[in-house]
């Protein structure tokens, strides 16, 4: 594994170096730096903007005085934005990579299709490995009917209120 991968950055470089020689015979070698510097500063930005984003999708959210936690989303919405800022996340240190080609995936990446694309092929792969492996995957849901009511709202209580336990038919007998 050790040697695929020395091999694999060789022709890296390698394929750098052709791409700014190419890119320095068209606009000059200041013009390439120039435009390496831009790449760097761009893709640090957004990996900044990437990382607040995420950080943001992590606080709860206040709607009509009511606190609502993003766990209360769906699985599949949660994971949809945490892959998406993942891969704009990946983007961003693409670009900020000094070299022209690993800046072109990244600005290619920024691209909201191309990145839905990149995710559910990442996202298939990955069940796919774990289906493999043994992992097994259930879906399940459970709907409470009712009315949110914020922690500070004082309610009267009608009826009599019995301490106790839910037992659910599924559940294995305790012991």
């Amino acid at each position: 594994m050790g040697l695929l991968f020395l091999a694999g950055l060789v022709v890296y470089v390698v394929a750098e170096w052709f791409v700014a020689s190419w890119l320095a015979g068209i606009i000059g070698w200041a013009g390439v730096l120039l435009a390496v510097a831009v790449l760097v500063i761009l893709g640090s930005a957004v990996m900044r903007r990437a990382g607040f984003a995420a950080a943001r999708s992590l606080r709860p959210v206040q709607a009509d005085g009511v606190t609502v936690m993003p766990g209360q989303a769906s699985a599949e919405q949660v994971g949809r934005e945490v892959g998406d800022a993942g891969l704009v996340f990946l983007a961003g240190a693409m670009i900020a990579v000094p070299g022209l080609i690993t800046s072109a995936l990244g600005l290619l990446l920024l691209i909201p299709p191309l990145r839905t694309f990149v995710r559910r092929t990442i996202s298939r792969s990955v069940r796919r490995r774990a289906t493999a492996a043994g992992v097994v995957f259930q879906q399940t849901t459970t709907t409470v009917t009712g009315t949110v009511v914020r922690e500070d709202e004082v309610r009267p209580v009608r009826g009599e209120i019995v301490a106790g336990e839910i037992v659910r038919d599924d559940d294995p007998p305790a012991r």
